[in-house]
């Protein structure tokens, strides 16, 4: 049975986390704003430069600043978590600013496949694992975990499907 090209990008989307913090932030942001314009104040008209002022208006940037991240992380999600499967190889990511790791399948010698993590042994003793546990949809998990075993009776690779 001849594998059709297949190509699944899962970015951090599916994951149910990012949502949650989305609007923590952006909550987070706009009180952000209204306590710099109120530290300002205070720091410039009244000028009451103590060190705890100072300290929370620098303090205030925070939220503002990882808000402004996650706009830049929408703009550019090649550096976000990601995990791309192709006919071609495994390509992914475990976490913002971590390096991004790649193999093709003639390097891998094994696949482990579980409920919540996809391991990939490859032929140089490496191991590599994708912690699936947080995804939200079954259905592109299930996607995943059919095109897998596709690929790995195409190419001869070991299987090894758990479901603990």
């Amino acid at each position: 049975m001849q594998h059709t090209g297949i190509s699944i990008r899962l970015f951090s989307k599916p994951y149910g986390i990012r949502s949650q913090v989305e609007r923590l932030l952006f909550v987070l942001a706009l009180l952000s704003v209204a306590l710099h314009g109120w530290l300002l104040y205070q720091l410039i008209a009244v000028r009451d430069f103590h060190s705890a002022m100072t300290f929370l208006y620098l303090f205030s940037l925070l939220p503002f600043s990882l808000f402004m991240v996650s706009v830049w992380l929408d703009h550019n999600p090649g550096y976000q978590r990601h995990l791309s499967i192709s006919g071609v190889g495994v390509r992914y990511r475990l976490g913002f600013m971590q390096r991004e790791h790649e193999f093709e399948w003639e390097e891998v010698e094994r696949m482990i496949i579980s409920s919540h993590a996809l391991e990939f042994e490859l032929k140089n003793g490496e191991q590599h694992a994708v912690a699936l546990d947080t995804v939200n949809h079954a259905r592109k998990l299930q996607r995943i975990r059919a095109e897998l075993a596709l690929i790995a009776a195409e190419k001869g690779i070991a299987i090894e499907i758990t479901q603990d």
